[in-house]
């Protein structure tokens, strides 16, 4: 994935985080990689939403254990009045619980990224870059508990919408072209497809293996996708 942005004018990022050193490492990254933007900051949930609706950011990038008012709820708050920021959550928790609590307060269509601060700087900047690129990055630790959620679910059962996700992929069409022919947003596709690895049990962060690759070959061994169909999809899309 080319991550080399050409930054929009003016943008604006706030950075929340009741650490200062926390605030100036996070701003020091966006600098370097925005040159041209305007990094505001607020040391509490309350202050983060003011900022945030009266400056309308194309990216928060938010802690979770703050003074007044947690970084959840102020997500929360964000996401449900100004639907085109990007959110990067930029926490030291990265439980279940906490990421339960992110997965039901954020759409499945919003650019969102959940990074653990034991991260990289190189792991930061990515998932930074692709949430202001519309897209979506998890942190490997939180990849896992996300896998641990689903699968206690007991269900690996795919939607009609997935179904067709998996076929599409299986016939190696990219996620733009899944997102054009069934009129999602390409985060949507994300989404689905996180969903897709999870309740099949395909989690890259320990096997390090291209997911899009492993979960075509469990779906034919569990007999999720048909040869015949497969063949009939393939042509019907190529000829």
């Amino acid at each position: 994935m080319n991550l080399e942005l050409e930054t929009r004018p003016k943008d604006t990022f706030i950075v929340v985080d009741d650490h200062p050193p926390i605030r100036a490492f996070s701003k020091k990254v966006l600098e370097e990689n925005f040159p041209s933007c305007n990094v505001l900051e607020a040391d509490t949930g309350l202050k983060a939403i003011d900022l945030s609706l009266k400056n309308k950011p194309s990216l928060v990038i938010m802690d979770i254990a703050m003074p007044d008012l947690d970084g959840i709820e102020a997500t929360q708050k964000i996401v449900q009045n100004l639907p085109q920021t990007g959110v990067v959550i930029y926490s030291n928790y990265g439980d279940e619980v906490y990421v339960r609590k992110i997965r039901q307060t954020v759409p499945v269509d919003r650019a969102f990224a959940y990074v653990l601060k034991t991260a990289s700087q190189e792991q930061f900047t990515q998932a930074i870059k692709q949430v202001y690129s519309g897209e979506v990055w998890l942190h490997p630790d939180v990849q896992q508990v996300v896998w641990k959620l689903n699968v206690n679910k007991k269900s690996n059962q795919l939607t009609e919408i997935q179904q067709k996700i998996l076929t599409a992929v299986a016939i190696g069409k990219t996620n733009d072209w899944i997102a054009e022919k069934l009129y999602m947003s390409n985060k949507t596709i994300q989404y689905h497809l996180y969903s897709i690895y999870d309740k099949l049990g395909i989690n890259s962060a320990i096997k390090k293996v291209n997911p899009r690759n492993e979960v075509v070959c469990v779906s034919l061994l569990k007999g999720l996708l048909d040869m015949q169909d497969l063949k009939e999809a393939y042509e019907k899309e190529n000829h």
